[in-house]
């Protein structure tokens, strides 16, 4: 019989320390695992195998702090040459299990963020926890997160949301999930929120889109019994659908939509007369005087694509009516006419003022290829000189979208909301410049960076990069061997945001150590967004950082390096 203590240092010995060590953390017990790793490596200090059962006791118990000191000191004991890529994995979903569990509202969004962007299946816990958090902030962002995944317990939380949600932003987050995610389970409730008179006009249409992305058939009893329902939101769903499965044979119930009492029924029949290509113009004739504007300018819109003459007079005079909002209304919809358009469009542009009713009108010319230059004027001057705050307006018509003055409201979950839609908007239209070629666009987007803190610069650079030539991808490339450090910077963060391009990392790199934290956050999730395995040793020495926020982004990035 082998002596006591040659039997407690035996590899058998070894091995069951670690399989006992594996055994408490696959029952969750943690506490348990890190007593048994503590033992272990005090019987065999030198043992690589217990040591890594140790730091993986101290991550999953949420000492990341400790955990990574141990591996450090163990790499520099074991003067380890090779990555050992499943460690790393260990310790950066430990710092992001810690972040989570913080009490920190921002660490736990940063964690959540980070360890959601990972699309790994160790994501789906923290997801559920987020969905049952009381913050209504980290719910709305785990709804949205959760739509990547298809996986079951999340759906059961989206399906629980749907009926329990009183927050009004959330609860329009959970009723796009249910459609992204097509719980048909949710058919019913999303039918309720359609059908009720008291839901607001945000959640009803993002009911209907969720609902109308469900369908891939529907029988004509069917279509009939949503027709004839007296509930307004279910008639405007039947509309939607015959669109979205292009129900050419069931245009015929149009005719009972046309004259629905409700003015939402009316504009999505009239849609659907446009989208279907129906040409009986005499079922519009008399919507032409309908008492509500939006209904009379989509009748007009409709009569004008079937190159009626009355649908042309009839959105003229609506571009031209004292009230600007019908004046938007009318040039968006004739922005969308096509070449049936063009002349009404030239017309207009010759009188009005307005400048939103010129940049809608400017957008159609563009679209058609009519007098490109002197709308890309139009639209570049109106950037440079108006300096109130803009939106898209769609709300009275999905079709017509319309520059309009904001009326955003602020928001908890997105700080500066009202400016982030504006900024937004803007670059759409800076986007139009720079399809088009447009002399000065490239500079005209180079100064707006410039005006704007690095929020908004990722968008504005994706409109550069994405919508511009290969030429402006090369000036930004050279902007990494401008002497300004901060340029230099920014146009690696640029890089990797749009383009993760590679080229960006060793400047990204240089700039870490220099910048304030904030950006700092920005060069570690532009390193994850490249995924570059050769920032492994930089994000590993990023996780010693003292700042637990910064440690969080680097374990996001370090796993999305590690499994690029």
């Amino acid at each position: 019989m082998l002596p006591l203590l040659l039997l407690l240092t035996s590899p058998v010995a070894e091995e069951q320390y670690k399989q006992r060590i594996q055994a408490h953390l696959l029952i969750n017990d943690k506490s348990s695992a890190l007593i048994e790793a503590e033992a272990a490596v005090k019987v065999f200090p030198s043992s690589e195998l217990l040591q890594k059962a140790y730091i993986r006791a101290l991550a999953e118990q949420g000492d990341e702090t400790q955990a990574i000191e141990q591996w450090v000191e163990l790499c520099r004991e074991m003067q380890e040459k090779k990555i050992d890529r499943t460690m790393l994995e260990v310790l950066a979903w430990g710092v992001l299990n810690k972040g989570v569990s913080s009490c920190q509202i921002n660490m736990r969004l940063n964690a959540l963020l980070g360890s959601a962007f990972t699309r790994d299946a160790k994501a789906i816990p923290f997801l559920l926890s987020q969905l049952k958090s009381s913050n209504a902030t980290l719910r709305s962002v785990a709804v949205r997160l959760a739509t990547n995944y298809a996986d079951a317990p999340l759906k059961a939380e989206i399906l629980r949301l749907l009926k329990e949600e009183r927050v009004w932003y959330v609860r329009l987050y959970v009723i796009a999930a249910a459609g992204a995610m097509h719980l048909y389970e949710a058919r019913s409730q999303l039918k309720e929120i359609v059908a009720n008179p008291r839901t607001l006009a945000e959640e009803k249409a993002t009911a209907i889109v969720s609902l109308v992305g469900m369908y891939d058939k529907i029988d004509r009893e069917e279509l009939l019994s949503l027709v004839q329902s007296p509930r307004a939101g279910l008639r405007q769903l039947a509309a939607e659908v015959m669109v979205h499965l292009q129900l050419y044979s069931d245009v015929d119930l149009l005719k009972i939509l046309l004259d629905d009492v409700s003015s939402d029924v009316r504009v999505a029949s009239l849609n659907a007369m446009a989208l279907l290509c129906v040409k009986n113009t005499a079922l519009v004739e008399g919507l032409l005087k309908d008492p509500a504007p939006e209904v009379a300018i989509t009748a007009a819109y409709v009569l004008l694509i079937n190159q009626d003459p009355r649908g042309e007079s009839s959105l003229l005079k609506w571009v031209f009516e004292e009230n600007p909002e019908w004046q938007r209304l009318a040039s968006a919809a004739l922005a969308i006419s096509g070449r049936y358009g063009i002349k009404a469009t030239l017309a207009a542009l010759e009188k009005t003022q307005d400048p939103y009713v010129r940049v809608n009108l400017a957008q159609g010319l563009i679209g058609q290829r009519v007098q490109v230059e002197r709308a890309c004027n139009l639209i570049r001057d109106t950037l440079s000189q108006e300096k109130a705050l803009w939106m898209w307006e769609s709300s009275r018509n999905p079709l017509f979208r319309s520059l309009a003055p904001s009326q955003v409201k602020h928001i908890d979950s997105i700080p500066h909301y009202p400016s982030v839609v504006d900024q937004l908007t803007r670059l759409d239209l800076f986007s139009i410049l720079s399809k088009m070629r447009s002399p000065g666009a490239s500079q005209a987007v180079k100064e707006f960076l410039e005006a704007r803190s690095w929020g908004v610069t990722g968008a504005a650079a994706a409109t550069l990069i994405q919508e511009g030539s290969e030429e402006d991808l090369e000036v930004v490339r050279e902007l990494l061997k401008d002497p300004d450090e901060k340029i230099r910077c920014q146009a690696a963060l640029i890089l990797a945001i749009v383009g993760s391009d590679s080229t960006a990392v060793s400047t990204l790199q240089e700039s870490y150590s220099r910048v304030d934290r904030e950006m700092k956050v920005h060069i570690l999730e532009a390193l994850a967004r490249i995924g570059d395995p050769s920032s492994i040793p930089f994000l590993v020495e990023v996780l010693k950082e003292p700042f637990q926020i910064l440690r969080v982004v680097a374990a996001s990035a370090l796993i999305q390096c590690l499994y690029h």
